[in-house]
């Protein structure tokens, strides 16, 4: 018998993207499966288009909030009305293409009882589907532990983690001190609890989209990110070189927004960071 999986997919004004996010959930070969869109106060055409499909197929459930509550709180939201073993997720904007990666992930984790969260690698594709770039993260916990304080190693709509590890440590942090980085931080958590994996498969389409994230998200990000390397610089490796990475990053942002560096040059220090041994 399957284990039931619980995928949350939050949305916020999604309607140009979110069809193709649940048909690639629809698509699985793994069938055991409720997928949870959390719209979050759309007032576009996303409650219509949603509703639709969960006429067709009763494993899809649409919850909006009454009020406008943030990506933490919905995710939670997400995760406490859930009714499966395991966590997966997606953004509206993006794609599982590897219709066995619920499949091969589950498979792992049921021989693997030591092991928490696993993610997989992805394609990197621009609004008109053309592939930027793929890219893989790495595999093993020992490689991802000594490497996880110099980069989130995880895409946020790969990973299927334990329901019940995610409620051990409180889910994903709701406080100012995570936003736009609540994932890293649950991430984190997680590995306190067990180990950490990630497939060797491209199973993941992300779509790099124009203002997804300002430049002033992306200091404030950078800032928060160096607030969680601090706070767990003693349960992983590498401190100083995570630090001085993140570092890097912030400074390297805080000066694109003086001095705007060409999206080319962006894009191919972006490609040599997520492929660098740190």
């Amino acid at each position: 018998m399957q284990k039931l999986i619980s995928i949350i997919l939050p949305t916020y004004n999604g309607s140009k993207w979110i069809i193709n996010a649940v048909e690639s959930v629809i698509a699985q070969s793994y069938t055991d499966w409720e997928l949870l869109v959390l719209d979050d106060g759309s007032n576009d055409s996303t409650e219509l288009i949603v509703s639709q499909i969960a006429q067709n197929d009763p494993r899809v459930r649409y919850l909006k909030n009454e009020e406008n509550l943030g990506i933490q709180k919905t995710l939670n939201k997400g995760i406490n009305e859930s009714k499966g073993e395991y966590i997966a997720r997606i953004d509206d904007d993006d794609r599982w293409t590897d219709i066995n990666k619920l499949k091969n992930q589950v498979a792992f984790l049921e021989e693997n009882k030591d092991y928490v969260l696993i993610g997989t690698g992805a394609i990197l594709i621009d609004e008109e589907g053309k592939e930027l770039s793929k890219f893989l993260m790495p595999q093993k916990d020992k490689d991802i532990r000594r490497k996880i304080l110099s980069k989130n190693c995880f895409i946020h709509s790969s990973v299927l983690f334990r329901k019940e590890v995610a409620l051990i440590v409180g889910g994903y942090d709701e406080s100012g001190d995570t936003r736009h980085v609540e994932d890293y931080d649950l991430w984190l958590n997680l590995g306190t609890k067990g180990k950490f994996a990630n497939l060797g498969s491209y199973s993941v389409s992300l779509m790099q989209r124009e203002g997804t994230i300002s430049n002033s998200n992306r200091i404030n990000q950078a800032k928060r990110v160096l607030v969680l390397i601090r706070k767990f610089k003693n349960i992983y490796l590498n401190f100083r070189i995570g630090y001085s990475v993140s570092v890097a990053r912030l400074v390297f942002f805080s000066l694109q927004k003086v001095t705007p560096f060409s999206n080319k040059l962006l894009y191919k220090i972006k490609t040599v960071y997520k492929k660098s041994n740190f």
